[in-house]
């Protein structure tokens, strides 16, 4: 007779997250500036590798001590979570000057004034920073916050082709995508990663950056 064992929500989307993330590591890094099938089978065999040695692993082992940590110990984990996801955005999607942002809503605002914002440096990726603060009463800062409640995610290859109310108030990126992090009912912020240039990122990077958003989601939902 087999007992069947229920399993934590956490640890099936840990498990579910991770092997998309290594699926996807390699498929997406592989397929970069790459022009014949045998140099294609060898560059997934590298990413994949790389993908978990460089990703997964240290990954998995911080959200192993978020699980395993007391309520004194959390917060500096989780911070620590935050801030390795958004390194390994800017380091695995797009080219080597893609720049990634955590986002997080500043909490107890009155309604109608809500604000979204990196918090504590969580940005990496080329030198200059990114627009730190979106507020509900711009038309950029309600896009992200519905974005945000909705869950869901946004790709944009060219940010000139966007309305004049919705283009970056500076000239520092072309490209973008926003990812929602939630769990269930709770909305936890938002992973942005953008380019200098249209083209530099893909649909296929929208996916690889949804599982970080999992992954991150995963760690900020662990409690006691």
């Amino acid at each position: 007779m087999v007992i069947g064992l229920k399993m934590p929500g956490w640890l099936y989307t840990t498990i579910t997250a991770l092997g998309a993330l290594a699926v996807l590591a390699a498929v997406v890094l592989a397929d970069r500036r790459v022009t014949t099938a045998r140099q294609a089978a060898a560059a997934a065999t590298r990413n994949q590798r790389k993908a978990f040695e460089d990703v997964l692993v240290p990954i998995v082992n911080l959200l192993g001590d978020i699980v395993s940590s007391d309520r004194t110990q959390r917060p500096a984990l989780k911070q620590q979570m935050k801030l390795s996801i958004v390194t390994l955005i800017a380091q695995l999607v797009g080219p080597a000057d893609t720049r990634a942002c955590f986002l997080e809503e500043v909490p107890n605002t009155a309604p109608g004034q809500r604000e979204i914002k990196c918090q504590n440096h969580l940005w990496s990726g080329r030198g200059e920073p990114p627009v730190t603060t979106f507020r509900e009463q711009d038309v950029r800062g309600k896009e992200l916050l519905k974005l945000l409640d909705e869950g869901a995610d946004i790709f944009v290859p060219d940010v000139d082709q966007l309305h004049a109310s919705l283009r970056p108030d500076s000239h520092t990126y072309k490209t973008y995508i926003s990812t929602a992090v939630k769990v269930g009912d709770a909305s936890l912020g938002v992973l942005t990663v953008d380019c200098l240039r249209p083209g530099d990122l893909t649909k296929d990077d929208t996916k690889l950056v949804a599982v970080f958003a999992r992954l991150l989601g995963a760690a900020l939902a662990v409690k006691r």
